[in-house]
Formats: structure tokens, C-alpha cells, sequence
């Protein structure tokens, strides 16, 4: 699992009917200091996320098809939660209240 910030809403107009129902999303992963860390990634979102929110993703094809109930869909990537608060070495380093805020 990894931290991710959303950056695009991705629209298909014709897709993959496997991904029928599930917006995708492009995110960028960030390091735990919110830096940028490698290449943009497409997800799809099981949650609901919205653009600039702080999410959770799981890059593990196998993973996402077992998430989407299929054998094999063409799926790397998934948007599995919504980041509130991160806690490290007992200091809150990001809490999304506040970055909603800014």
C-alpha cells in the first residue's frame, strides 16, 4: 500500500466493461513527506475519492480483481481508502481537516 494525492478524474467514455460502474482516477504517489515519488498512477476507486484528497492505493493487480469479485480484469491499481490523519513516530504529520482548510 502506498499514499497518494488525486490529481485527475479520468473519463472513458468507452472502457473495459469490467471497469462498468468504477470511476478512474489518476494519483500521485507521495513519500511520507509529501514529496512527489515516481509516475502518476490510474486507479480505480472502490471509495469515492475526489480530487486533491489524500488516498490509500494497493498496486497489486491480483488484489484488485479479487476487490472487483472478477478472475482477471485489466486492473493494476485501486483507490482502497481516504487518508484522515497520519500519525508518524507520535507526531501527526498530516491531518485532512486542515489540508482541506488550506
Amino acid at each position: 500500500m502506498e499514499i497518494a494525492k488525486v490529481v485527475k478524474k479520468v473519463i472513458a467514455t468507452v472502457k473495459n466493461e469490467a471497469f462498468e460502474g468504477y470511476p478512474l482516477l489518476l494519483v500521485q504517489p507521495l513519500t511520507m513527506k509529501f514529496e512527489n515519488k515516481g509516475a502518476e498512477v490510474l486507479c480505480i476507486d472502490f471509495i469515492g475519492a475526489d480530487l486533491g484528497e489524500v488516498v490509500m492505493i494497493m498496486k497489486e493487480g491480483s488484489s484488485v480483481n479479487d476487490m472487483m469479485g472478477l478472475a482477471e480484469a485489466p486492473a493494476d491499481a485501486a483507490i482502497i481508502g481516504i487518508v484522515d490523519h497520519i500519525v508518524l513516530d507520535d507526531r501527526k504529520i498530516f491531518e485532512k481537516s486542515r489540508a482541506e482548510a488550506a
